[in-house]
């Protein structure tokens, strides 16, 4: 009798089973931080367009955006994106470029969509989309469900896939109602943002459990807050996922906040991971293609 030949190594775990290249997403700025107490954050379109381009040289395909007004304050206007947008397509061919539409400091739909109607060499590849409300330490994220599938609408109509930050079991269970519902369209792409006070905790169940409430067949990373950066990350490159990171979340390299970090340093740290875990760093091409995304828009084409 002929023994069955193999026609899938699904069931088989990492490293045995081939990972996948590594997707390096890097939150340059957030909201929150400010150069006073986290000195190396960019804030200005010249800084996040030099720190865009150290991230990508470290190993970055995804850069996740937020503008900044001159006295540092978050900026929602998409005049402000457009200050920098085409500056890192010019510098970084290809990579892509996820804008922020947060409901942290701006809950009105308009004011939170704006940004998506960039065109030209600015036009976003992905917008953020938080998939429920939350409590930070002191301000609320407010999203409220009506906005999740306003946002969410206004994404596919403009051809921008929508990166999902989750925070909690909730929140994947609603990117597969939305999926179901045609609000969402694969394939997906999720963060599972964890640590926070009044968020899913920073261990590895967690971890596991919202990774697998999600779709099947979603692309997610996995980022901390803070000191739980660095273990989610390694968590996440050493179970086949892929990482969020930057000083968006975490502002030092190590726990006690004695070693300011910077954002290529962070990359650099989780490509290091990569390499003991044996696992290739994806390319921009890579990721267009895993996520559905169109072409990256010329650097010459007019807004």
């Amino acid at each position: 009798m002929s023994a069955t030949p193999r026609t899938s190594r699904a069931h088989v775990p990492h490293p045995l089973r081939p990972y996948p290249p590594l997707i390096v997403n890097a939150a340059l700025t957030g909201i929150v931080p400010r150069r006073a107490t986290v000195p190396h954050v960019p804030v200005t379109a010249e800084q996040i367009t030099d720190d865009a381009v150290a991230c990508v040289a470290a190993g970055a395909t995804i850069l996740h955006l937020h503008a900044r007004n001159p006295d540092e304050s978050p900026a929602w206007q998409r005049d402000r994106y457009a200050e920098f947008i085409p500056a890192i397509r010019d510098r970084c061919p290809g990579v892509v470029v996820c804008v922020s539409t947060s409901g942290r400091d701006a809950a009105e739909l308009e004011r939170r969509a704006d940004v998506l109607d960039l065109g030209g060499d600015a036009r976003p590849d992905m917008a953020s989309l938080t998939l429920g409300s939350l409590n930070f330490r002191r301000q609320a994220s407010v999203n409220a469900p009506d906005t999740i599938v306003a946002l969410a609408t206004r994404m596919r109509e403009r051809g921008i896939r929508p990166e999902l930050e989750i925070f909690d079991t909730g929140m994947a269970y609603l990117a597969a109602d939305l999926l179901d519902r045609g609000v969402l369209e694969a394939p997906l792409y999720a963060n599972h943002i964890l640590g926070g006070p009044n968020t899913a905790p920073a261990t590895a169940g967690a971890l596991a459990l919202l990774s697998d409430g999600l779709p099947p067949g979603t692309t997610w990373a996995a980022g901390g807050l803070g000191a739980f950066q660095l273990p989610m990350n390694a968590m996440a490159i050493f179970m086949g996922g892929h990482v969020r990171t930057g000083l968006e979340d975490n502002p030092a390299l190590d726990a006690e906040r004695r070693r300011p970090a910077t954002n290529a340093a962070l990359v650099a740290r989780v490509v290091e991971l990569a390499g003991i875990a044996g696992r290739p760093v994806a390319g921009a091409s890579e990721v267009r293609a895993v996520l559905g995304l169109r072409p990256s828009p010329p650097a010459a084409e007019a807004t």
